[in-house]
């Protein structure tokens, strides 16, 4: 968790004093600085992990 944009990402990365995330399912990468990142609560999982659940559409439907 991004606690200064309150944005949820996964940490792919840490160089040159930043923390590099990206937000579930996908997307672009940004950074912050490390004394903003902290683990995210429970809530906040649930959401993130609905955010990366795949949507599976059909041409039939």
């Amino acid at each position: 968790m991004d606690a200064g944009t309150d944005a949820i990402g996964e940490v792919v990365a840490e160089y040159e004093g930043s923390v590099y995330l990206r937000p579930p399912g996908g997307g672009l990468e940004w950074s912050a600085p490390p004394h903003q990142v902290r683990p995210c609560t429970e809530a906040e999982l649930r959401k993130a992990e609905s955010l990366s659940a795949p949507v599976v559409t059909f041409p039939w439907a």
